[in-house]
C-alpha cells in the first residue's frame, strides 16, 4: 500500500497506535471509529490504514499493548526468587499503581477477551511466549511445595494463588462505575479507597497464606 500523499512519517506510526490505545481504552472496539482515532492522532484516516490496514488490526495492536502493559511488569515478580510474602507486597504495590495509572485497562481487556477470545492468544505471543507456563508456574509450584512440606503455608495450588493476587487488584477497577454508587464514591473518593487498599491488601493476603 503507498503512504497517502502529503503526509510524512514524522512518529505518525506511534502517534496514531497511541490514539488508538486511548479511544479503543475509552469506547472499546465496537465503540471506537477511525475518524476520532485519525483526529485524535492528527492524520488523516487514509495513512491510519496505510499503517494498519483495517480497524480489527489496529484493535489487535492495541489490546497487545494493552495486555503487555498489564502483565509485564508483574509477571517477573513471580517468576523471581523472592519469598512468597516478599511477591505479594511488591505485586499489589506494583499492579494497583499501575491501574491507578491506566483506569480504564481492566474493563477494557475483559471485554475484548469477553468478545474477542482469540486474543488471549495475542496476549502471550506479546509476551515472548507464556511466561506464565513456563516461568511463573514452576517457581510459584517450587515455594508452595517447600512451604507446605516445612508447614509454614497452608495448602494451594500455583494457579489459585496467582489469580487470587491478579484478580484482588484488578477487580476494583473493572467494577470501579459499582464501586463508586454503592460506596458514594467521587473519582477523590475512589482514589483514596484505592490508596487504602494498596496498604491493606498485601496484609490480608499474607495471612491468608499462614496454616
Amino acid at each position: 500500500m503507498v503512504k497517502p500523499s502529503g503526509q510524512t512519517d514524522d512518529g505518525a506510526e506511534q502517534r496514531i497506535l497511541d490514539a488508538a490505545h486511548k479511544v479503543f481504552l475509552l469506547r472499546g472496539t465496537d465503540g471506537a471509529r477511525m475518524q476520532e482515532i485519525a483526529d485524535e492522532a492528527g492524520v488523516n484516516k487514509a495513512l491510519l490504514h496505510y499503517y494498519y490496514r483495517t480497524k480489527e488490526g489496529l484493535s489487535q495492536a492495541v489490546f497487545q499493548r494493552a495486555a503487555v502493559t498489564l502483565l509485564s511488569q508483574i509477571l517477573p515478580i513471580m517468576a523471581s526468587d523472592l519469598e512468597l510474602e516478599q511477591k505479594i507486597e511488591q505485586f499489589v504495590v506494583t499492579e494497583i499503581t499501575l491501574l491507578a495509572e491506566r483506569p480504564y485497562l481492566p474493563g477494557y481487556i475483559i471485554s475484548e477477551l469477553t468478545h474477542h477470545p482469540e486474543r488471549v492468544i495475542a496476549m502471550f505471543s506479546g509476551l515472548s511466549g507464556n511466561r506464565v507456563q513456563t516461568m511463573v508456574l514452576p517457581k510459584l509450584r517450587e515455594q508452595i511445595r517447600v512451604r507446605v512440606e516445612a508447614g509454614t503455608l497452608a495448602p494451594m495450588t500455583a494457579e489459585q494463588f496467582l489469580v487470587t493476587c491478579i484478580s484482588t487488584c484488578v477487580f476494583p477497577f473493572a467494577a470501579r462505575p459499582l464501586f463508586t454508587a454503592v460506596f458514594d464514591l467521587g473519582d477523590t473518593g475512589f482514589n483514596r479507597f484505592i490508596e487504602q487498599r494498596k496498604q491493606e491488601l498485601p496484609e490480608f493476603l499474607k495471612r491468608a497464606l499462614k496454616p
